[in-house]
């Protein structure tokens, strides 16, 4: 019999298809993660990714190369695919390894999803049953392939501009009145574009806004300024541990149920709030010189204030001492660091008791004879990962409803003690951002990198003690509007050049009428949220806007 010489040459490298293997089970499962909105799945790239698995390589050591080399790229596109924040930002965080080792064990287990774990199990059993008689990399490659084209289809609704049909949950169809609305869509321009110039737009209008003081106090009497800065607590906060209707919040004379806090880190929030005087500025530019009529403090100095901080805590954390006191806008702050600790940190360093605290400044700042003090005081008790000291010393577990009660419980009562003692104060609870108690689709429960509105809405209070005013019943005035620490600057300077305290009645209607009302942009190093035509967009380094899902 004659032997067919064809079936001595090798087959050529393109009849070599060895399929995708156990990459299937990758693929598949970012695509259910991505069609459940659970990642922001870059079709595109993973064609790229998949397609340079399927080449032929006919060597089979050189295959199975292949495979091992693309694990670590295999993860690192994973990880691109999801909303975590871009590795530089973790790297540009060295204080995180400061935390201690139980946080660190307590966020770990934030991140496993027990649902999607038991999913991927089942994912895995089917996969491994099927692949007995189906060859799986086809209906991979065509939902790659499909994904791809579904996103180059949609290009020309981003390329026209065109808006998506539905609102984001919680967002009004309507723009706020008095609030400088992003222009309409421009046909032929890249939505990408426009929300660009949109967010320069906003910045640009917001140079311009700035607080006018008044000149001086005249005969008032002596009295004081409150600032009680609170790290952590948001509306969605409040609403999650049912304490939105904390009595705290009912004995205030003004409350603003829309007050955007523009950050969700601390350094930043008390950047913005001691720059409150001028318009919202950009992250970049909190870091740049600006003039001292926009610092708040500043203002207040000039009319016979004296500056003061205290703390509840040490302040080491990022070097938050040194940004409170840069350039000496404020004296080193006052920290109880004789009393008994209350709570211990996220990094194992003390947390004092409130109430004492401001108990203990108190006393001090009536025994300084100032006629007058302006005080911002930080509280850190709400903050993430902190846990409760026990009596032997030790700590345990301290659920953020536990605090949250414990602070409000405890600010209340002692603007009840300022209430009984006569002197004349004037109080503004205004928090820092939110402890993002309620995860999202993009951010676990606890994380803050991207800003989102149930972040950094904030609940903010002002309550005026002593006076003649305090004989009325009090009626607490609900402002909607979407406001941010200017209108707090605007507030302060009008209640200032209206003589509250000396008032018989105090017109917080008109006190409040046409406040300064700030677009909801919000923002942290590489990533900003806006609000565009009703929908919120985030973008986060430098890649495109995206609708943030909510």
């Amino acid at each position: 019999m004659t032997k067919n010489k064809d079936q001595d040459l090798p087959a050529p490298f393109y009849a070599i298809w060895r399929g995708l293997g156990l990459w299937n089970l990758y693929f598949i499962a970012k695509l259910f993660l991505y069609w459940a909105g659970l990642l922001n799945f870059h079709a595109f790239y993973n064609l790229i990714f998949a397609c340079a698995l399927l080449l032929p390589l006919p060597p089979l050591w050189l295959h199975r190369l292949r495979h091992l080399l693309a694990i670590p790229v295999g993860a690192a596109l994973f990880y691109y695919d999801t909303w975590f924040p871009p590795i530089s930002r973790l790297l540009a965080q060295p204080d995180v390894l400061n935390f201690s080792t139980v946080y660190l064990l307590e966020l770990a287990q934030r991140f496993i999803n027990w649902d999607l774990v038991g999913a991927g199990f089942v994912l895995l059993v089917v996969y491994l049953f099927l692949s007995q008689w189906l060859r799986l990399t086809m209906f991979s490659m065509v939902a790659l392939v499909g994904t791809s084209l579904a996103g180059v289809i949609s290009l020309p609704a981003s390329l026209w501009g065109t808006q998506p049909a539905v609102m984001a949950q919680g967002q009004a169809a309507a723009p706020a009145a008095g609030v400088a609305q992003p222009p309409a869509p421009v046909a032929g321009k890249p939505l990408n574009e426009q929300l660009n110039q949109a967010l320069q737009d906003f910045y640009a209008a917001e140079k311009k806004r700035v607080t006018q003081f008044p000149v001086e106090l005249g005969d008032s009497a002596a009295f004081d300024v409150l600032l009680l800065n609170i790290c952590s607590l948001s509306w969605s906060d409040l609403e999650a541990s049912n304490l939105r209707s904390h009595p705290i919040f009912q004995k205030m004379d003004v409350v603003f149920n829309n007050f955007n806090s523009a950050t969700s880190y601390s350094g930043p929030a008390v950047l913005r709030l001691m720059r409150a005087s001028c318009g919202q500025e950009s992250h970049h530019d909190l870091y740049e010189p600006v003039d001292d009529q926009c610092y708040l403090f500043e203002n207040l100095k000039r009319l016979g204030f004296s500056p003061q901080t205290a703390l509840n805590h040490n302040g080491q954390f990022q070097g938050f001492i040194e940004e409170l006191t840069a350039g000496g806008r404020f004296p080193a702050p006052f920290i109880p660091k004789d009393s008994k600790r209350r709570w211990s940190a996220f990094d194992d360093s003390p947390i004092w008791d409130d109430r004492q605290t401001l108990q203990q400044w108190w006393r001090n700042r009536l025994a300084s004879g100032q006629k007058n003090a302006a005080l911002l005081y930080n509280t850190i008790t709400l903050h993430d990962g902190n846990r409760e000291i026990t009596s032997t010393g030790g700590s345990r577990s301290a659920p953020f409803q536990n605090r949250a009660q414990v602070l409000l419980d405890e600010l209340d009562a002692f603007m009840d003690e300022l209430e009984s003692s006569g002197r004349r104060v004037l109080v503004i609870l205004v928090p820092e951002h939110g402890a993002a108690l309620v995860g999202d689709k993009m951010q676990i429960s606890g994380m803050r990198e991207i800003p989102a509105p149930s972040i950094t809405n904030v609940p903010v209070g002002v309550r005026l003690i002593g006076g003649k005013k305090t004989q009325q019943p009090r009626q607490t005035l609900r402002i909607d509007e979407p406001s941010s620490h200017l209108a707090i600057s605007e507030l302060l300077s009008r209640l200032l050049a209206a003589h509250a305290f000396e008032q018989d009645t105090v017109d917080w209607a008109s006190l409040t009428s046409g406040l300064p009302q700030t677009l909801a942009v919000s923002e942290n190093e590489g990533t900003v949220l806006m609000p565009y035509q009703g929908v919120p967009y985030v973008r986060m380094g430098g890649r495109d806007w995206i609708p943030y899902p909510r």
